[in-house]
């Protein structure tokens, strides 16, 4: 594999209008192909190892009373820094590849077939008896190499069907349990997406409600395109059931009405004096209350070196100043003003299991995540773990306490990974099972703990002396 990356070296440029101009179009084209061959050589590599990880249960598997939780997927996502989910994909080819699926692993060991590719054939093929599955490889991998990943699903959905007609509908209803939709993706400039699973008809019946809100739209002279007006549909319509609530009736019958909910937008202060009438903002808050105390560096140009807090907007991440303006201003939306200068500790010892409903809000607001390393499970849904186990003597405060999604959490409790002490710089280790330890850096790193921020900006910390003074032991 070293020798064929070492021979894809980049053609130099062609003169325009010269003879040879296609020629040396196909030998970029030639190279290109190469190396898409060879990413899904190294792909497939990836996922045999995967698979090897994945049959050593002794190290992985571990179980409690609610039975036996294999940790591997959590491991390697660590260790390559993907999510679960992408970790999960390289166990599954990489088994399939060696199991039931020979001939599409050979493809795939070629470079015939790239990842996406040999998931496709994993995860379309894997509750298909081995006959079948072979009949539809053989008839679908040939013309796979030149096939787009769209046109692939749908050869395999059409020979499923030819193949094996009389388990479609079984199929079909074992995949109805498996609609949902996804977690918002973070991507750049404050957008998001989010995808569908559902149902044939579900969708189309979804998609034509879009097109005719859409379309009444336009008629009445919206000026928004068609796209934007289906999607601002889904976005209004999901807008006033927080605001509103919604009635549904449930799988045995009972009718449920949800109540009204809001979605937490932290605010730093000095994003929030934003908007203030007239108000010319300084370099932040920070570097004013600080060059008041002649606490921060001289800089050579006169300006004073700061780092400006981000707002946060709750399941999805930082957000433009703007945007946090607005979103403070209510309605759906519940404002959280932090003042970064302040740092009274919230700690109630060891007296109680349980946290109290401020310093639960104030590790779930820190966090954002769950707290182990690649899970973006928010914290709103994540369950409050003792670093060190309350009956080991761990504290209920806001530093010994962090985020874990169930499925972290469980993998705490039975010994598949365990979270360390956060650090003054507000990391938290992870240490696995297999020994290793993976660092898990804050979404918002704490700005007062003393010393130089990453960046350039001033960490300030009270004085003890100006700090309230202890209430005593709890409950408070």
């Amino acid at each position: 594999m070293i020798g064929v990356m070492s021979e894809l070296v980049m053609p130099g440029p062609a003169p325009a209008g010269e003879p040879d101009l296609f020629a040396q179009v196909d030998a970029w084209l030639g190279c290109l192909q190469e190396a898409h061959r060879v990413e899904a050589r190294v792909a497939a590599v990836k996922a045999r190892f995967a698979a090897e990880l994945a049959r050593s249960t002794a190290v992985f598997e571990h179980a409690d009373r609610n039975g036996v939780v294999n940790a591997v997927t959590a491991e390697i996502a660590m260790a390559l820094g993907v999510t679960r989910m992408a970790a999960s994909r390289l166990v599954r080819v990489g088994l399939a590849a060696e199991g039931k699926l020979v001939a599409t692993g050979a493809a795939f060991a070629a470079g015939d077939i790239s990842l996406d590719k040999a998931w496709i054939f994993t995860d379309r093929l894997d509750g298909v008896v081995p006959e079948v599955a072979w009949a539809v490889e053989e008839r679908v991998l040939p013309t796979a190499p030149a096939r787009s990943t769209t046109e692939l699903c749908h050869d395999i959905d059409r020979a499923l069907i030819e193949l094996d007609p009389d388990n479609a509908d079984v199929r079909h209803k074992a995949a109805r349990r498996t609609r949902h939709v996804t977690r918002p993706e973070v991507l750049a400039d404050g957008m998001a997406r989010m995808s569908v699973f559902l149902p044939a008809e579900q969708a189309v019946t979804l998609d034509r409600a879009l097109d005719a809100c859409a379309a009444a739209a336009l008629r009445a002279g919206d000026t928004r395109t068609c796209t934007q007006l289906r999607a601002d549909a889904i976005a209004e319509w999901a807008r006033r059931t927080l605001e509103r609530g919604w009635r549904f009736t449930t799988s045995s019958g009972s009718d449920v009405r949800t109540a009204p909910t809001r979605v937490n937008v932290t605010v730093p202060l000095e994003v929030l004096a934003r908007a203030m009438p007239d108000w010319q903002p300084p370099a932040s808050v920070a570097a004013v209350l600080a060059a008041r105390e002649g606490l921060l560096p001289a800089c050579p140009d006169g300006a004073v070196g700061h780092r400006t807090e981000a707002a946060w907007l709750e399941g999805y991440g930082p957000i433009a100043p703007a945007i946090a303006l607005l979103l403070a201003a209510g309605g759906t939306w519940r404002r959280i003003v932090t003042d970064t200068l302040t740092c009274i500790p919230l700690d109630i010892g060891h007296h109680r299991y349980r946290p109290p409903a401020h310093i639960a809000e104030a590790v779930r607001l820190r966090d954002h995540t769950c707290t182990r390393p690649t899970c973006s499970v928010p914290a709103r849904v994540c369950q409050l773990d003792h670093a060190e186990e309350w009956q080991h003597g761990g504290g209920t405060s806001r530093d010994e306490l962090g985020c874990l999604c169930g499925r972290c959490h469980r993998e705490k409790s039975i010994g598949a990974g365990r979270p360390g002490r956060r650090k003054k710089d507000g990391t938290r280790d992870w240490h696995s099972a297999t020994g290793r330890i993976y660092p898990n850096h804050p979404e918002r790193p704490p700005r007062l703990h003393g010393g130089p921020l990453r960046g350039g900006s001033l960490n300030l910390a009270p004085d003890p002396e100006d700090l309230p003074p202890d209430p005593g032991p709890p409950p408070f």
